[in-house]
């Protein structure tokens, strides 16, 4: 009787969140709602990354919800597990309100991913270095803002602070803290960018740690990725140098953009780094590479990544990272312990890795289709896919499928989609 309360509960939490989605009325709205069908006997990659932080069961039913008012988006994005007899979930990922207070500047406040690296195709890509679809979105607020120097140059920038996940590591949930400056030159139909982007996990309570400085002065030191202050050590103060306040991290990101009639080419690389050699290059190429292909092939995009992160232990101690991992925040870069940045980099068992990804999607005839792949280049590996392909039934009612592979095993997943 528990379970079945239990079950009941979510369910109906699910149906009146779609309900009210669906109440609501404005110049733009958008409702979605997909079933699903996932193979789950074994670990699939395709399956289980980049996949929003969800941990996929036989069934699934997914919901998008999207209204746009003049100043004002509001956007909902609802999971519900219906395969887990003893353990069915609702989840809440990427909704907030977005409200425009100019053209240049906008407040965000929900659960979201990023505003910066907008050049990133998320549904293809794969992944951020920073924050990408492979984890839960995580609760923020943020304020963005540009500014013109002229025709031809411009700055956006943005501030956004956040809230990590209480867990069995963490007795008081850490803070988010998250700046970038870009740089935008234009010239005819190109632009190149580069910008800085810093990520900062700080304060909160870990049961191995116990409390970390997190009153207002420790928020500046964090700004500034100053180091902790001697207090802060107690006795064990380290013999070489101070360490920053927190788990900082961040990109140089580099991107150029080139359009020909209906043809878009986009280059990018995002430098990792998590102290001041990589913030150097001393770290040399690791990161992520790309370049994207629209409609070089009729109504197609196509995206090559290599992403590196070999260079991390080169010249110990100056050049000796784990990219994603802390002593302090033992889950590392992560969120309800899925990997925040890119996938191919484990935040909790950090290995070199030399990844080489390929993603294709478009229409033929009456198909829609999608391919992702990819293969490690340093190690012997086998290639992992997932293929989707969708055809529409009526304006409203898309039928999927999709097929995935693991080491030794090939399985298919089914969906329906309706649209209102």
């Amino acid at each position: 009787m528990a379970l079945i309360l239990k079950i009941n509960q979510s369910f109906i939490c699910y149906l009146i969140i779609v309900f009210l989605c669906n109440s609501l009325s404005g110049q733009e709205k958008e409702l979605d709602i997909k079933i699903s069908k996932n193979p789950i006997n074994q670990n699939y990659w395709w399956l289980e990354k980049n996949n929003f932080g969800i941990v996929p069961s036989s069934y699934d039913l997914q919901t998008e919800f999207k209204l746009k008012n003049k100043k004002t988006i509001y956007q909902a994005s609802i999971y519900y597990d219906l395969g887990k007899k003893n353990d069915q979930k609702l989840y809440i990922n990427e909704s907030f309100i977005k409200h425009q207070f100019s053209s240049n500047t906008y407040l965000r406040v929900g659960r979201y991913y990023r505003d910066f690296s907008i050049y990133l195709n998320d549904e293809l890509s794969s992944g951020s270095m920073l924050i990408s679809n492979n984890a839960q979105a995580m609760p923020k607020i943020g304020l963005v803002g540009s500014k013109n120097i002229n025709k031809k140059i411009d700055f956006n920038f943005g501030i956004a602070h956040g809230i990590f996940d209480k867990n069995e590591f963490y007795n008081k949930a850490p803070f988010l803290h998250e700046k970038f400056l870009y740089l935008n030159v234009k010239n005819n139909n190109s632009q190149f960018s580069i910008g800085f982007v810093h990520e900062a996990m700080w304060g909160g309570s870990t049961l191995e740690k116990g409390n970390q400085p997190s009153d207002f002065d420790d928020f500046l030191r964090v700004f500034i990725s100053a180091d902790r202050k001697l207090e802060d050590y107690g006795e064990n103060v380290p013999s070489t140098h101070l360490n920053a306040l927190g788990n900082h991290l961040g990109i140089w990101d580099f991107s150029f953009q080139k359009k020909y009639d209906d043809k878009m080419l986009i280059l990018y690389y995002q430098h990792i780094f998590e102290d001041t050699s990589g913030l150097r290059f001393a770290n040399q190429t690791d990161g992520l590479w790309g370049v994207e292909l629209q409609n070089y092939i009729k109504d197609n995009t196509t995206i090559i990544e290599y992403m590196n992160t070999s260079n991390y232990n080169i010249d110990p101690p100056y050049v000796e990272d784990k990219y994603y991992f802390h002593e302090t925040y033992s889950r590392g870069w992560s969120y309800k312990n899925f990997t925040l940045g890119n996938p191919f980099i484990d935040h909790l068992n950090f290995t070199s890795s030399q990844v080489l990804y390929l993603a294709s999607q478009g229409k033929y005839h009456l198909y829609q289709y999608k391919i992702k792949m990819h293969r490690k280049i340093n190690i012997h590996d086998i290639t992992r896919y997932r293929v989707e392909l969708e055809r529409s039934l009526s304006e409203d009612l898309d039928l999927s499928a999709f097929i995935i592979n693991n080491i030794d095993d090939v399985a298919i997943g089914l969906g329906i989609t309706y649209m209102f």
